[in-house]
Parts: C-alpha cells; structure tokens; sequence
C-alpha cells in the first residue's frame, strides 16, 4: 500500500535526476554504462536488415519524413528523433540479442533514445551521455521492481520493456537535454500515457514483441519533447488511486518504495545482464548446463531423457517445443537446449532458418521435458537432468548463468560479441571507431565520435 501523505513519487524522483551529474556515479556505474552501450550497439546492427526494423523503418519514412538530425544506426539515412529511437529500438531486440534484466530490455530502450536525442542536446558532453544512460536503466529497473517485479507484471500480461521501459527512456532524454525539475516531471507524466505493450505475441510468434522497445524509446523522446513545448502530465503518474501506474498496472503487487529506496547509492544498472546466447535470458541456465554436460561427454546418441526444472514463470513462457518462426526459437528452451547438445552451441548461427529446420535439432527439441521445479529457484536459474542409455543420471543445477550481474561476461567477453555483430555491417575498421569511441566514455570522447562511427555513407 502506498504510504500515506507523500509526495508523489514522480516529483522525487524528477527532483533527483535533473540533478545527477557524471560526477555522482561511482567508476563502476560508468564502466557499467560503457559495456551495456557497447553490447547494445551491436545488437542494434546485427538486426538492423531483420523485417521488424524494416517495417519500423518504412512507416518511419511515412510518419515522419525523410531525414533529419538523428541517425539510423548502420543505414545511410537520418530521420527525426522519435523515428529514429523506434527504428534502433526495434534493431536492437531484434535477434533477441540485447542485454535484459533492467527493465526487462532496458539497453534496446534506453540507448536508442539517448543517441536519438543527442543531435537536440546542444552543448552535452560525454558526461551528460553517460549520466543519461545510468539514469534510464535506475528508471526503467526501479518501475518494474514497483510493480511487483518480473514474475507479477509480466505473468499479468504486461511486457515490461514496453510499460516500464518508456519511464526510462524519459527520464534518460530529459537528462540529455538538461531539462529542470519539472519539465522532468512532466515528462514522466506523459509517458505513462504511452506505456503499453502484451504477451499476445506469445500466441503466434508475432513482431510485436520486437516493436516495444522501440516504440518505448520513441515514446520516451516525445515524452519530453512534449513536455519541453509546455505539455503538462499527471505529477501523481505513478501513485494516483484512479489511473495511476502501480494501481493500474499492479495493483496489489506494488512495492512502492522501490521506486525511491536508494536513489542515488544503488545504481539500477548494475542488475542487468548481458547474453552470452540468442534466446530468451530464461533459456540460458539450462544451455550452459548443457554445454558443460556435452563437455564431459553427454551426447545424442547417449541420452535417453532430457528434463529441465524451471520457475513457473519460465514453464509457461519458454516450454514450447513448436518452432517455426526465428521468435519460436529464441522463446524455446526445447529448441536452445537442444541445440547445444546436438550442434554445440546456442549463439545467433544457431538461430538460423537452415538450424531450425534441422531435423536432429527438432528431434531433440521434441524430447525436452519443461517442468516447474519443486525447489525455488528464480526465473533465470535452472536444473537440467539426463538420463542417459546406461541407466545413469547426471543432474546439473545453475542459479546464476553467465552474463548475470554476479557473475558478468568479462569485458574481452562483451568486445567480443561486438565484435561479432557489429564488424559484418559497420566493417571492421568502423566497428573498431565505434568500439574504441565507446570504451572512452569519461576518458575525454566526444559523443560525435560515437554518433560519426555508427552512421554508413550515402551509396
């Protein structure tokens, strides 16, 4: 229950982060910024051909016109603030690539947003960027814990990325753009009027789910846009009994005080992840178990059973074994654990038409069992168990996989992966700028730099 006789939470908040500067971040919270930008980078433009992007693109072109002073990453042509925000969002969870746990996607959501908004942001240095980006990831994560965390709002039918994301991409624009306490506030108000976004995509392997973060990131600078042209929103956004967000959207699971416990000491940024495999974060315990198994000599042709416990939350999203869409796959636990056994390894090739397609895979994928564990566990931990032809049973247990907050991909780990996404679109020599643009942040970087290397010549 909210306590009584507070101010609203919206004013807090928007009076603490008109205030931050770069210098109120601890030099973790900026090496954190640096790797999530950089990982979301190449996630954006290893999916900028996939049809998501290109849908968001065209109706761009339509909606907004032609050009303007933002960049589409890895395309020759500019576009407005907002267009170009839901043209990289989409991008960036295009291929299920881009980092999670924030506010769930909140890279995809709040890095777009930024680097759109940056052309408007007269004057804004490096530090205005990276204070940008921490204080839309602490947002974006602080709105979903509000509302009862993961498991609540998203089993009650919310994508998160989409109704929690958009706080985060308006508080991150507004404070690139230096906008006072309560234009801040505004923004957040208005931004609750685009907060949206369902699971229904789950029914059909539909695009939808691609859109959130770029329409969350779009909303997000228009939010503030509107905002900075005299647009008033609701002060009460998050806490007004009748049409607040944690009344709508949680009701009884809100946790009010999350929205403002530790502002400022516990930077939000540091729970997100970032994925070492091209599937759903709750797939990914119940990979890396099986490619350890494989590693000491689990094989097709020595399994006789495959059983994976999981949170329940895990059972009803991931246990599908029909694949027929790229999202099918990435959205299986079926598929990605069988796939690592059979091919060894669970990375974008792996997600490919010609894989999906491949008969020992789908065998495999037909024989995992998805079983909600009878032990708690969260929703990104996992217990895989084989049986094997002998009679022997080997159970593996992983609570925290690879690429959690404790117990993070080493940065060669996360350079690499850029590497590995952004190089076929940029060229090597372009990705190497942009890497090396990235990896400078707080070190004397101009943010043109950053904005110069994602942009390709006109052809």
């Amino acid at each position: 229950m909210r306590p009584e006789n507070t101010r609203p939470a919206a004013e807090t908040l928007a009076a603490f982060y008109a205030g931050v500067r770069v210098e109120d971040l601890p030099p973790e919270t900026i090496h954190a910024v640096r790797r999530h930008v950089l990982d979301t980078l190449g996630a954006s433009l290893a999916g900028v051909r996939q049809p998501e992007p290109e849908a968001a693109f065209a109706t761009a072109r339509i909606a907004y016109g032609d050009s303007g002073p933002a960049l589409l990453w890895g395309r020759a042509q500019t576009a407005a603030p907002a267009a170009a925000a839901l043209v990289n969002g989409t991008a960036a969870h295009a291929l299920e690539l881009d980092d999670a746990s924030g506010c769930d996607h909140s890279g995809a959501v709040v890095v777009p947003a930024v680097l759109a908004a940056l052309p408007l942001a007269a004057g804004a240095d490096e530090g205005d960027l990276i204070a940008a980006v921490a204080i839309g990831y602490d947002l974006g994560r602080r709105v979903l814990e509000a509302s009862g965390g993961y498991n609540a709002h998203n089993n009650a039918g919310w994508h998160s990325t989409g109704t929690c994301g958009v706080f985060g991409a308006a508080a991150a624009v507004a404070r690139l753009l230096a906008c006072d306490e309560a234009t801040t506030r505004n923004a957040f108000g208005i931004a609750g009027s685009f907060a949206s976004g369902t699971w229904a995509f789950m029914s059909d392997g539909a695009m939808t789910k691609r859109l959130h973060p770029g329409h969350a990131a779009a909303s997000g600078v228009l939010a503030v846009l509107l905002a900075r042209s005299g647009m008033t929103g609701p002060a009460a956004i998050f806490d007004a009994p009748w049409g607040g967000f944690l009344p709508t959207y949680a009701r009884d699971e809100a946790d009010w005080a999350a929205l403002t416990s530790g502002l400022g000491t516990d930077w939000r940024i540091h729970r997100s992840s970032i994925k070492p495999y091209a599937s759903c974060r709750g797939t990914h315990a119940a990979v890396e178990a099986m490619l350890r198994l494989r590693g000491e000599g689990a094989s097709v042709r020595n399994i006789s059973a495959i059983r994976v416990n999981v949170h329940p939350t895990i059972v009803r999203m991931c246990a599908a074994t029909s694949v027929t869409t790229l999202l099918d796959a990435q959205m299986s636990l079926p598929y990605a654990v069988a796939v690592a056994l059979v091919r060894g390894a669970a990375d974008l090739p792996m997600f490919s038409e010609a894989v999906r397609r491949d008969p020992a895979v789908l065998d495999q994928a037909r024989r995992v069992e998805v079983v909600e564990s009878v032990e708690p566990m969260t929703n990104v931990a996992a217990e895989l168990v084989l049986d094997f032809t002998d009679g022997a049973q080997r159970r593996m247990r992983i609570d925290v996989p690879a690429g959690s907050a404790t117990n993070p991909l080493p940065d060669d780990g996360v350079i690499a992966k850029y590497r590995s996404l952004a190089a076929p679109i940029l060229g090597a020599g372009q990705a190497a700028a942009l890497e090396d643009a990235v990896l400078r942040l707080g070190r004397g970087v101009q943010p043109a730099e950053l904005l110069g290397a994602l942009h390709l010549p006109g052809r």
